[in-house]
């Protein structure tokens, strides 16, 4: 497929409206697992039973005293002492269940509020943005999402936004989105766990710094159902326009006011 059709120039960006299109959870379990040129079409496909990420969403998806919606992901692994490490929001914590996995129990356990649960689970205080880059699940995240990664660290870097790592992940849902991006921005945020699509090298700086928050590009959060989203971005529009609202009051008001002082 020509870059036209996969890459930030693509007749389909902004196209549709973006709030409401992530789908309600309540908890985000992200496995660092491989490469993401490597990940397989779905990694949790029954398919590849015996592999971690299969292992990892299976025994969750099997423990009815898991109360909350997860949503598992994989996470690129920048060295295979990364691999096994699994991270949770929006808790702030890291758990190594093992290459093995023989540390799923212990993180399955966690999940259902077990307090005694947490030998290897450490907390983390950073910001995270994860980048879909699943290259073999669509064309468009493979292409948009490395490129994006690169953006937004040399951002970082740079200090044109603010401290995080920036990570590549696998699919979360809606290619013709791509650039898909989800935003956790520390252990401290009020609310989290915000998803943008349609990013672009252009507007990626917005995103990082949290400028689109609730803007054309912003999806959804964690803990928030669709039209719970949908709701939140037509406050931001009602928010956005009452500067120039109250512009016109106040015009209306002083022309009103000069022509009562004609007539007298």
């Amino acid at each position: 497929m020509a870059e036209v059709g996969v890459g930030f120039e693509r007749p389909e960006l902004n196209s549709e409206p973006l709030a409401g299109s992530v789908k309600s959870y309540d908890k985000h379990v992200f496995l660092l697992w491989g490469l993401a040129s490597d990940w397989p079409e779905d990694p949790f496909d029954g398919q590849h039973e015996g592999t971690l990420p299969v292992r990892l969403s299976k025994a969750i998806k099997a423990e009815k005293q898991i109360k909350s919606k997860v949503r598992v992901s994989l996470v690129e692994a920048t060295s295979t002492s990364e691999e096994g490490c699994v991270l949770v929001f929006p808790d702030y914590i890291r758990c190594d269940i093992g290459r093995d996995g023989t540390g799923i129990p212990e993180l399955v356990r966690y999940l259902t509020g077990d307090q005694s649960a947490g030998s290897s689970v450490q907390d983390i205080e950073d910001a995270f943005a994860f980048v879909c880059a699943h290259t073999k699940r669509d064309e468009r995240c493979g292409h948009c999402g490395p490129r994006l990664v690169e953006s937004a660290t040399r951002l970082v870097k740079t200090g044109a936004a603010p401290a995080m790592q920036v990570r590549k992940c696998s699919h979360v849902g809606g290619h013709k989105y791509a650039g898909n991006i989800i935003i956790y921005s520390g252990k401290a945020s009020k609310d989290d766990g915000h998803w943008y699509g349609y990013a672009t090298p252009d507007n990626l700086q917005t995103i990082l710094t949290g400028r689109a928050l609730r803007s054309h590009l912003w999806r959804g959060r964690l803990g928030i159902s669709e039209s719970a989203a949908v709701a939140e971005r037509k406050r931001q529009v009602f928010l956005n326009l009452l500067p120039g609202l109250g512009l016109v009051v106040l015009i209306g008001i002083g022309s009103y006011a000069w022509l009562r002082r004609r007539k007298s």
